[in-house]
């Protein structure tokens, strides 16, 4: 997986040495890279086929062959032989296939680089390695990681949860750390350390014994960081908390982060505290491919109404977070209840739809404003 960062460094040093604009896209298709910064975020059909096909290059002729890809040639990026990414520049195939080589080359060089950059300044202490690979290595070798929690003394026939601490001021990154370590509630198994420059992660052990544990853990973390909380609020430090999901095994604690930083960068709210599993919705939405919803709604999208759409990205997105209570969503919306139900009844009716009596119907416009809102 290419970092989002590393990939717009990289697009910087390779546009310095052609004319021709170039695109990095990631495992999902999407362009996570670009010379033109408008088309990232965008999805790119070549490069999801590329990814997921044994194809290592896909040239496109004209700029509607594929969604979302414009005239060019399109190469997959392997790393030690994996396939990592795929580069894209554009223009016309045949003038341009040289440049398009040299620039695959020259991406794959840089992110070899980085990455064996990255590993020698690391320094590898038996917990600096475990906190490696449960953070950055999906494929970690999971008799690896069990010896070095072993040798640790991190027992894994235990549940735990993440909590991701996110400090505005990194200066007080050390002093966080402290005063969680310093709890009265923190125990032994507790697995807590810093991230970066500006995170505090904890990996906070969860009594399965209490047959009420799912229904309070929020109250559990929250008695946990009592102290913490305390002294952060006295200190006016601004700190957010993103809160994973339980796991009872080592290797799966890299997508218990990933579930972290996945609520930080796509719940915006101003609650301090956010928990995934108060999010799930919008997880799963949020991993379906685009290409999926593409075939399942691209006739939606073309042949509803400007308006029509508009008013369903509007009127639905209020709906969801009101529970589908028309008359609180009217009120978010600042909008008459009679105007708001006359625009409801409309898209309604040319669905043919009941989401209010019906969980299908709710389910089938809930993904169609997915799909709208993406598009």
């Amino acid at each position: 997986m290419i970092e989002e960062a590393l990939a717009q460094k990289l697009i910087e040093r390779v546009i310095e040495s052609t004319s021709y604009n170039v695109n990095i896209m990631n495992e999902k298709g999407i362009i996570i890279a670009s010379g033109n910064s408008e088309r990232v975020g965008t999805f790119h059909e070549a490069a999801y086929q590329i990814i997921h096909s044994s194809q290592d290059v896909i040239f496109v002729e004209n700029d509607k062959d594929y969604q979302g890809t414009y005239k060019g040639i399109n190469m997959v990026i392997e790393i030690d032989g994996k396939r990592e990414g795929v580069v894209g520049v554009s223009g016309s195939p045949d003038e341009i296939k040289p440049v398009a080589n040299i620039t695959k080359l020259a991406i794959e060089a840089l992110l070899k680089y980085e990455k064996q950059k990255l590993q020698s300044i690391r320094r590898q202490t038996k917990k600096e390695r475990f906190i490696e690979m449960i953070t950055t290595e999906q494929n970690a070798d999971p008799n690896g990681l069990r010896k070095l929690a072993e040798e640790l003394c991190y027992r894994e026939d235990i549940i735990r949860i993440p909590i991701l601490c996110y400090l505005e001021n990194k200066k007080y990154q050390e002093l966080f750390l402290k005063s969680v370590k310093q709890g009265a509630l923190h125990k032994s198994e507790d697995i807590s350390f810093p991230l970066e420059e500006q995170y505090v992660l904890i990996f906070k052990t969860i009594d399965s014994k209490d047959k009420r544990f799912f229904a309070d853990y929020k109250y559990t973390l929250a008695e946990y960081l009592h102290v913490t909380l305390q002294w952060i609020k006295k200190e006016g430090i601004f700190c957010k908390f993103y809160i994973g999901t339980f796991q009872d095994s080592f290797p799966q604690y890299y997508y218990a982060y990933r579930h972290c930083k996945w609520l930080e960068s796509n719940i915006k709210t101003e609650h301090s505290s956010i928990y995934f599993y108060d999010h799930i919705g919008e997880y799963i939405q949020a991993i379906v491919p685009f290409n999926e919803m593409n075939q399942m709604f691209h006739i939606f999208g073309s042949y509803l109404p400007e308006e029509l759409q508009k008013n369903c990205l509007e009127l639905v997105s209020t709906l969801i977070q009101t529970n589908f209570n028309t008359a609180k969503a009217s009120e978010e919306l600042f909008m008459h209840k009679n105007t708001f139900a006359y625009q409801y009844n409309k898209l309604r009716d040319i669905l043919n739809i009941n989401p209010q009596n019906s969980s299908k119907d709710k389910w089938f416009l809930i993904f169609l404003y997915d799909y709208l809102s993406r598009k």
